[in-house]
């Protein structure tokens, strides 16, 4: 009898509770897609930007010092999540820095350790609130035209526009610039000249690596 009730009970785990959790699990992770932004001391400031798919992850990373030298830092790793937490790897960066991301709810935690060389020191530790569910990289138009705009609104259009399948790309350094539904993108026409403004997130579709 008591073997017959453990074995309902195991059955049910494996098709129903192991599964929800699974998922909800997925849900979390899948939820830190975008970029985070923690203000640090003396006007300083962090910012990473999150791309996951399933359990993996690849985070860009850029932090403004606001000193008279202009020093910035800047990391690119990737890494899986386990239980909400990653720790990143790069083949750009110092092999000693070591970063630690850790999923908050709908925010992100930062570690830094042995990071000075690559301008990432404990100031830049701590809690990253989202500020949009966008991503840095390449993006390309998806209506027929879509204008540039001096600020994050409608209101300010300007008369550049770029056109349905041109490619746009958003620097991490600007994304401190964008709003939720408005990204600071530079276009390059063939010739070479560079434009730059703010273009609704609605009219643009990220390019997968």
């Amino acid at each position: 009898m008591h073997y017959l009730i453990l074995s309902k009970v195991i059955q049910f785990f494996k098709q129903i509770l192991l599964p929800l959790i699974i998922i909800c699990l997925s849900l979390t992770v899948n939820a830190q897609n975008g970029t985070y932004e923690k203000k640090a001391s003396k006007g300083a400031y962090g910012i990473i930007s999150v791309r996951t798919k399933a359990n993996q992850v690849t985070a860009e990373i850029f932090t403004w010092w606001n000193t008279p030298s202009g020093q910035t830092g800047g990391y690119l790793g990737k890494g899986i999540f386990k239980n909400t937490m990653v720790t990143l790897s790069s083949e750009e960066n110092d092999p000693d820095c070591k970063v630690t991301l850790s999923a908050v709810q709908d925010k992100l935690k930062a570690q830094f350790d042995n990071c000075n060389t690559d301008h990432l020191n404990e100031d830049f530790n701590g809690v990253y609130t989202k500020i949009t569910d966008a991503v840095a990289g390449d993006y390309v138009i998806q209506v027929s035209k879509a204008y540039f705009h001096k600020t994050p609104d409608a209101a300010s259009r300007l008369k550049t526009y770029v056109l349905k399948g041109d490619k746009v790309r958003l620097d991490i350094d600007r994304i401190g610039a964008s709003k939720q539904n408005w990204l600071y993108v530079y276009f390059t026409n063939k010739a070479g000249k560079e434009t730059a403004g703010f273009i609704a997130l609605s009219d643009l579709k990220r390019v997968d690596d």
